[in-house]
């Protein structure tokens, strides 16, 4: 286990408590993101955690467990909130740019399945638009906190280009409504820097298939893709946080960038467990 601020590693252990009884008939418990790869930052970062249950399970049974989470969530002060006046746009934001849960209840076949609608229990339509960077990045951040190990056991699909492209009209479009809502959604710019940070990390992802700290992905992509004041900002922000316009109009070129030049750079399909031991060019580029 990665070392964690006094607020995650309470609200962790919290949860370890309450999935190591026998009752509950969880077989582990994931943390993943950016508390596990020391990104943390309060107020801003969420703690990501992957619940695995038994087969058997009911859904009932994952409803009390998701009840008895978002509990500890709030208890111990890591629930989704902001430090700013939330508007009546900003429940509609939450769900469009996917800043709704922070922790996802799966069986232990739905996770070996390495099925993206299994594991987030997402509709198969929706799992059509998830690229496949996203269980890798779960699972190449994930640290077992509680149970059975099960990562190594979760067949990874290779990334295709067509993954980049997805991601692509996913950030830009989030993007775009964040640009749409700012004067009506007090934490515009927040979704903004959400959906700027996901796009560094699922680029980061295709050429290392690795995730990194969000500062060691930032100073990578200002190398490769040149000095962006967007980037700069979006360092800066998480520590001094303040509404900023001109950083989401910034993070459209920015964004078109890191992707544009994330496809150019690598070659499709990529394996991400064949790539982890492969050497780097001297630019950063995957070789």
């Amino acid at each position: 286990m990665p070392l964690l601020a006094p607020v995650v590693d309470q609200y962790v252990s919290s949860v370890i408590s309450a999935c190591s009884n026998p009752d509950r008939g969880v077989v582990s418990v994931v943390l993943f993101g950016s508390a596990a790869t020391g990104s943390y930052t309060s107020g801003f970062s969420d703690v990501d955690l992957l619940i695995v249950v038994a087969d058997s399970a009911t859904g009932k049974d994952k409803q009390r467990l998701r009840d008895t989470i978002s509990q500890l969530e709030a208890s111990c002060g890591v629930a989704k909130r902001y430090s700013y006046e939330r508007g009546a746009w900003d429940g509609l934001a939450d769900r469009i740019t996917a800043n709704v849960r922070s922790f996802f209840i799966c069986t232990r076949s739905d996770l070996l399945s390495g099925d993206p609608a299994r594991i987030l229990d997402i509709s198969a339509v929706q799992a059509r638009f998830v690229d496949r960077v996203a269980i890798p990045s779960i699972v190449g951040s994930g640290v077992t906190a509680w149970g059975e190990d099960l990562l190594t056991q979760v067949p990874l699909l290779p990334i295709r280009w067509l993954d980049v492209a997805k991601a692509f009209f996913s950030f830009f479009n989030q993007l775009l409504f964040t640009a749409v809502a700012y004067p009506f959604t007090p934490g515009a710019t927040k979704y903004a820097m959400e959906a700027l940070k996901r796009s560094v990390h699922n680029c980061y992802y295709c050429y290392h298939c690795r995730p990194a700290q969000l500062a060691e992905e930032v100073a990578f992509f200002q190398r490769r893709i040149g000095p962006r004041v967007a980037l700069e900002q979006l360092v800066k922000l998480r520590t001094a946080y303040q509404p900023r316009f001109g950083f989401i109009l910034r993070c459209f070129p920015t964004l078109v960038r890191l992707h544009l030049v994330t496809a150019w750079d690598n070659q499709f399909p990529r394996d991400p467990r064949a790539v982890l031991d492969r050497p780097l060019r001297r630019d950063g580029s995957a070789v």
